[in-house]
């Protein structure tokens, strides 16, 4: 230590005491009050014992935090900003309203009248989505969007897709199937079943067998062109050097092979589809 640091150090004055409390010393005298900060055993026995109220005090700030940080993770989801942020649930609430009104008319049973209005939304529902998809969103991008952009795009799209309606077409089999259990079969229509059921089993083996596999070779196929500084073309592919690469022309080909694959699937069940919606018809013209 420096001579300036050890004269600062020594001239530094003590602290002084602290000044006793006569008003809690005048208390102490009044009341014959005697405290002994350094007996253990006086304080134990003196020891504050919470009450039942003390205690359900303190689990009840333990909800409040659990249901705090829960609440912090439910806004942070992707489902609490669409329903919250977005339109999309005032879709949903106008679709339920106007059921219910139809649902609310006098006439018919309710119960036979609720599961075909579930069969026919899914069957809608379900066409809808395969022709938005197949022949206006997918044809639109690939000839407006550079090819890696629109890839992905469809890497998005492709997992929801088919998830989406394999559960519609599952929901209408399973509506159809419910109508006529309580109308005891009376109109049945068993090619309407076999097409709703082939429609859910291959949708459903797309999204849980072929999808997986050909996003992995896309990535794949996207990365090797990037590499080669293609991939910006729009509505056509250029090869250019890696068309002389075996192993890019062996992913592509692996591609090409689901990918035709599942349209194959794709266009089979949207003629099962389109004859679905022919049955429903003749249904409503008898």
């Amino acid at each position: 230590m420096c001579n300036v640091c050890s004269r600062d150090v020594k001239d530094a004055p003590a602290a002084a005491p602290p000044k006793p409390n006569r008003k809690l010393e005048r208390m102490k005298a009044k009341h014959n009050i005697v405290t002994d900060p350094m007996n253990v055993e006086k304080q134990k026995e003196v020891e504050y014992q919470p009450d039942l109220l003390a205690v359900s005090t303190q689990y009840t700030k333990l909800l409040y935090d659990v249901f705090k940080q829960g609440m912090v993770r439910l806004q942070e989801t992707k489902t609490f900003v669409v329903l919250t942020r977005t339109s999309q649930p005032f879709h949903v609430a106008l679709a339920l309203i106007v059921l219910l009104t139809w649902l609310s008319r006098p006439g018919s049973e309710t119960q036979v009248r609720g599961w075909k209005a579930l069969y026919v939304g899914a069957i809608a529902t379900h066409l809808g989505a395969q022709i938005w998809m197949t022949l206006v969103s997918g044809i639109v991008l690939y000839f407006s969007l550079p090819r890696h952009v629109f890839g992905s795009v469809q890497t998005v799209l492709f997992p929801v897709y088919y998830a989406f309606n394999s559960m519609m077409s599952l929901l209408g089999l399973l509506a159809y199937i419910r109508v006529q259990c309580i109308t005891r079969f009376q109109s049945t229509s068993w090619i309407q079943i076999a097409l709703m059921f082939t429609v859910f089993c291959i949708e459903a083996y797309v999204r849980m067998r072929l999808v997986r596999p050909m996003l992995r070779a896309k990535h794949i196929k996207t990365q090797m062109e990037e590499a080669a500084g293609g991939g910006q073309e729009v509505g056509t592919l250029i090869l250019g050097e890696l068309a002389h690469c075996p192993r890019y022309v062996r992913v592509l080909k692996t591609f090409r092979r689901y990918h035709s694959t599942i349209a194959m699937g794709t266009m089979i069940t949207l003629g099962c589809s389109l004859y679905s919606t022919m049955i429903v018809v003749d249904s409503i013209c008898l």
